[in-house]
């Protein structure tokens, strides 16, 4: 495991401050490396004076605003029942010491206040040991929308410990059950604000987002085939991408939006294409006996990375777009699958069978080769997906019986399984907030 390195970057961005502290938080320059997470205090949000009839909000912003933090793996949150919040909200009225001895390196304050339709959540962040405030902003946000200023404020606060955007107002596409049939649905990342996107068709299949957030490429069987189809990412009507004979399947938009990688057996196998985003066909990526199929794109758009059997059975392979040069990336086990690039272009998380018959995470280095474990001993886990930050992999799991979604870091240090009814499968984490 690498451990990243225990330095203050603390990025001058809006209101935030630039703090320089010897002790200060961890920085994840090193993407997919281990964290060691930083001992944080966050009191219950406080109410304006004139906002006193508000607690429940109030209560339910911290709720969600601790929850972020804590699934993040960057942060050790305090137990309330360690600290006592009598003290202010502003510098000079914080008293740094009697946090220093329930040993929180970070402090983190909000108010709440009810302006007309809006509420206006101030947000003050601390680095304890020397006293200074990292963060003091105040976010306007709708008042129907609770769930929503703990995610913003989640955010700011993640941001302001790391340099880094947070990925708490981030979306997550999901396949679920519904009444016999399977449908696309978004969801917030800790699985709350469950919107259905496809309606008809029957069975609804392998969802992945446009760069842009905007929209949600697909394989639907409402025509009898598995076709590749297209629709807002807020659902709306479906448009067809592809409906060639035999397989659309696995479709994914290029970085720079424009091009979609899919898997065709037009032709009688299973091989890469490359689309327009009109579905004509530019390119055939792939000409080798076996089956090709789960494109995912390098973030420059250069590479794709994708599963074939013509090793004798699933293999994870690297195929140069320019050039169609290929090259073989896993050697070891006997069905390896799923791929996914890291934002930074890094590592790819993949699932692979075990010798136990039982599959799990791993992820590979794309420059050393090296591959590392992240699950083990806890059913079967499968289809990750990167954060757009690359700090996170969400994945499905059955270590519960029926097939829900995770969250983890990268390293598997930290894995919270979100609530859910029923059955999620083939989970796509799409792209930061527009």
């Amino acid at each position: 495991m690498v451990r990243c390195s225990l330095i203050v970057m603390l990025l001058s961005v809006n209101a935030f401050a630039v703090v320089a502290h010897a002790q200060g938080p961890i920085v994840g320059d090193v993407e997919g490396g281990e964290l060691r997470a930083f001992p944080l205090a966050v009191p219950d949000t406080r109410l304006a004076a004139t906002s006193q009839d508000k607690k429940g909000d109030a209560e339910l912003l911290s709720r969600v605003m601790r929850g972020d933090l804590e699934m993040s793996g960057a942060f050790q949150l305090l137990d309330k029942k360690s600290f006592i919040d009598t003290d202010g909200l502003d510098s000079a009225d914080v008293r740094f010491g009697d946090w220093r001895n329930v040993s929180a390196q970070g402090l983190v304050k909000t108010r709440l206040t009810l302006q007309g339709s809006d509420y206006l959540v101030e947000v003050f962040v601390y680095e304890v040991a020397s006293g200074k405030q990292v963060l003091k902003k105040t976010l306007t946000l709708p008042s129907a929308d609770v769930r929503s200023a703990g995610h913003a404020a989640a955010d700011e606060v993640f941001r302001a410990f790391t340099g880094e955007p947070g990925v708490f107002r981030t979306r997550i596409a999901v396949v679920k059950k519904v009444q016999g049939e399977k449908h696309v649905f978004t969801m917030d990342i800790d699985g709350d604000n469950v919107r259905q996107v496809t309606r008809g068709g029957g069975l609804n299949l392998l969802p992945s987002w446009s760069p842009d957030g905007r929209a949600i490429v697909f394989t639907s069987y409402r025509y009898d085939n598995p076709d590749l189809f297209e629709i807002g990412s807020t659902g709306g009507e479906s448009k067809p991408l592809s409906r060639r004979p035999g397989l659309n399947t696995g479709g994914r938009v290029s970085p720079d939006g424009g091009r979609i990688a899919v898997t065709l057996s037009q032709d009688g196998n299973s091989e890469l294409y490359l689309l327009d985003r009109g579905g004509s066909v530019l390119k055939r990526l792939t000409n080798q006996w076996g089956i090709d199929t789960s494109p995912s794109w390098s973030p420059d758009g250069s590479q794709v990375a994708f599963v074939s059997s013509r090793s004798g059975h699933p293999d994870l392979f690297m195929l140069d777009v320019g050039s169609g040069a290929t090259k073989r990336l896993t050697f070891k086990g006997t069905y390896n699958q799923t791929p996914a690039f890291s934002p930074r272009g890094t590592l790819i998380a993949f699932t692979a069978r075990d010798e136990h018959n039982v599959f799990d995470i791993f992820t590979l280095n794309v420059s050393s080769g090296e591959i590392k474990r992240v699950t083990q001993g806890q059913g079967n886990n499968e289809e990750p997906s990167f954060s757009p930050n690359g700090r996170l992999l969400v994945f499905t799991t059955t270590r519960n019986k029926a097939k829900q979604l995770v969250i983890s870091t990268v390293d598997g240090s930290k894995q919270t399984v979100l609530p859910s009814m029923g059955e999620h499968t083939s989970p796509s984490w799409g792209p930061f907030a527009r």
